[in-house]
């Protein structure tokens, strides 16, 4: 069968294997190569899923989707395009972006106008809305509390929020009186992603209800992604983990602790279709105290400290696709991907994330200090020079634990010359996309000199800009984005992509900018292309932003 005779209702099924970053311009062209494609694509498929950035851009959509509806209500036959959406996504502007501050047209905000659609039956066939409000200053409108009962009246088909961040208390009443509300009459719910900062919270008396009843949550979701900055004292996550949601597959904390691990324990056997488990910076506690083999038997994804990753590694080494270890200091991560795992690999490994600082501390941190050379000989390193940075050394022993990665995302610094960690790069013969960042802006960035480059010092007004004479001491210093792209990419000949975060996988780069790389038919580095960077972190494959 050819792809010309694909049955239509095929195209929606194709479609959803695609990554989303990727998914509207490979559908648009698609359909501009026959009238067929264009007939089935435009509007059915193309319009699934809608993102729009900013209120300038937003705003003037939506009021358009809601004319579209009324003319269907006055007898027009042509289908409303909001009709065909099952993902919307609704993102601000960052802040350095000067019309991410300034009010749309009549007052208007994109979520008002977003709710007024929703109230004229114009997304009935809306499944997932994403909500991503980027620090916009002084402009910034709360949930209205009516929001989500206008979707759970008019939008029968809806399983899952995502909103990102939630902000103080504004946001925190809302999601108390309105959206926990919503979820007891949202049995269906298959998704909730909740991301924010909301230590502004204050309980009004030592009896007030806590923010999160878990009582309340539908029992069949999915995926839950609970990351909020919040004040422990006012928030009880133990009754988390006396639920049982049978269909969990996906379960990202941050700011919870666990005082008791028995309760995790628990947790992990009535959950044995948990797939994908992400514990942030933020969480404490002993999470697999007394675990065992074949707790979670389908874990692929994990994400979590050194101090997690060292206990639940051995179990799930020959299964893991994708690894992301946080927290680890000097040569933590090579010492736990070497010695933790059965024979030194992770061989089903695709996806590789390290953050790192480092350091000359005299305290006994667990393999800190450990060292590898080319043939596998292991020695400690003195107790005052045992700081370890992204080196060739340090990238050789990531490459013989997973010789299969086609990711890597290092966070930290480095300060070796780029033969040396594009020579490491090279022993990786799937690596195809690279993402370099640092731990926190003020601390530096991968390369020293990216603090001089034009995007970084655009994002950030405190960035300043390094003297050339104090560059001319570094290893590496590459001048631009763009120069390090190419010579990353020219030093290992597998990179597709390459892009810079400024702080923790955030992206350096004005809207998301990554370079792909294109090659000549010698393999040669011709061009670096700037293009949006959507999905380039690790995990983030299903995410717009």
């Amino acid at each position: 069968m050819t792809v010309e005779n694909v049955p239509s209702e095929l195209f929606s099924l194709v479609a959803a294997h695609l990554p989303l970053h990727i998914r509207p311009p490979t559908l648009l062209s698609l359909a501009l190569t026959s009238r067929r494609f264009s007939n089935i694509i435009i509007p059915h498929v193309l319009y699934t899923h809608v993102r729009l950035v900013g209120d300038k851009q937003a705003v003037p959509v939506l009021r358009d989707f809601i004319q579209a509806a009324n003319r269907k209500e006055e007898g027009h036959t042509t289908t409303p395009i909001g009709h065909y959406i099952r993902h919307l996504c609704v993102q601000s502007l960052p802040a350095f972006h000067t019309e991410s501050v300034l009010p749309a047209p009549d007052n208007d905000t994109s979520l008002s106008v977003l709710q007024r659609l929703i109230d004229c039956d114009g997304l009935p066939n809306l499944v997932l809305l994403t909500i991503d409000r980027e620090d916009t200053g002084r402009y910034q409108s709360p949930f209205p509390t009516t929001f989500w009962t206008s979707i759970q009246q008019h939008c029968p088909n809806f399983q899952g929020m995502q909103l990102s961040s939630l902000v103080e208390n504004s946001d925190a009443e809302g999601i108390k009186s309105g959206l926990l509300a919503a979820l007891q009459k949202l049995k269906e719910m298959k998704t909730i992603r909740l991301e924010g900062r909301l230590e502004g919270y204050e309980a009004e008396s030592d009896t007030e209800p806590i923010l999160f009843d878990f009582s309340k949550f539908p029992v069949h979701l999915h995926t839950l992604d609970l990351r909020l900055g919040l004040r422990r004292s006012n928030f009880d996550f133990r009754e988390l983990f006396y639920l049982v949601m049978p269909n969990l597959h996906v379960l990202i904390l941050d700011s919870v602790d666990v005082g008791d691990p028995s309760l995790t324990k628990e947790f992990w056997k009535k959950h044995p279709r948990l797939t994908r488990l992400e514990l942030w910076k933020r969480v404490g506690g002993l999470w697999f105290n007394g675990f065992e083999r074949g707790m979670l038997p389908n874990l692929t994804v994990f994400k979590g400290k050194f101090i997690s990753a060292r206990i639940i590694l051995p179990h799930i080494s020959e299964s893991l696709v994708s690894l992301y270890l946080l927290d680890t200091y000097n040569a933590q991560a090579p010492y736990l991907l070497r010695t933790a795992t059965k024979g030194g690999t992770l061989p089903a490994l695709r996806s590789l994330g390290i953050q790192r600082d480092s350091g000359n501390s005299p305290k006994a941190y667990e393999g800190h200090r450990w060292r590898e050379d080319e043939r596998g000989a292991v020695t400690q390193a003195p107790v005052l020079k045992a700081a370890k940075r992204f080196d060739g050394n340090y990238l050789m022993s990531i490459a013989k634990a997973a010789p299969n990665i086609e990711e890597l995302e290092l966070v930290g610094d480095s300060d070796d010359t780029v033969n040396s960690i594009t020579s490491a790069l090279s022993r990786l013969p799937k690596l195809t996309q690279l993402t370099l960042s640092a731990t926190q802006v003020h601390r530096g960035s991968f390369f020293e000199s990216c603090h001089n480059w034009p995007e970084f010092l655009a994002r950030w007004y405190h960035a300043r800009m390094i003297p050339d004479d104090r560059l001319q001491g570094y290893a590496y210093a590459p001048l631009s984005f763009d120069q390090a792209v190419y010579d990353l990419a020219s030093g290992c000949s597998t990179l597709e992509r390459v892009t810079f975060g400024y702080t923790f996988g955030t992206l350096l780069t004005m809207g998301g900018v990554s370079g792909r790389v294109i090659r000549g038919e010698d393999g040669e580095v011709k061009e670096v292309q700037r293009v949006a960077a959507w999905a380039n972190g690790i995990g983030k494959e299903e995410d717009w932003y």
